[in-house]
């Protein structure tokens, strides 16, 4: 009885990783944000520079034309997307009133999505 019950526990709680993933952590430069009900495709121009900073505490930090504009915390986890019936891994801010993000990182490549329907895909490239 007691296995079932620490294979139960296992199951329950060995899904989830509640801490940064090193792949995640660094500066990430915006490339292009494509989606939306409308279907838009919006890339940067010198006025409209951004960056993602995720740091190895759990911290995000929006940057804008080389301002720091917010940092807030996250948790990368893994859990169920709106667009897939198997566990993705997602980008959670604990405590805000914000969607969260399924993301997929290949290359030097980032790949955001908006966890809500009509939402925008985001891309990104890490700073070296």
């Amino acid at each position: 009885m007691k296995n079932i019950v620490v294979v139960l526990a296992l199951l329950m709680f060995g899904c989830e990783s509640e801490t940064p993933q090193p792949a995640l952590v660094g500066t990430w430069k915006w490339v292009i944000t494509q989606g939306g009900i409308a279907g838009l495709t919006i890339k940067p121009d010198e006025s409209n520079q951004k960056k993602l900073v995720f740091d190895k505490d759990g911290n995000m930090t929006f940057v804008v034309n080389g301002k720091n504009t917010q940092t807030i915390k996250y948790e990368a986890k893994t859990g169920k997307s709106i667009t897939s019936t198997e566990q993705v891994p997602l980008i959670v801010f604990p405590g805000e009133e914000s969607m969260n993000w399924s993301y997929s990182i290949d290359g030097d490549s980032l790949y955001l999505f908006e966890e809500v329907y009509d939402g925008f895909g985001h891309t990104y490239v890490r700073e070296k």
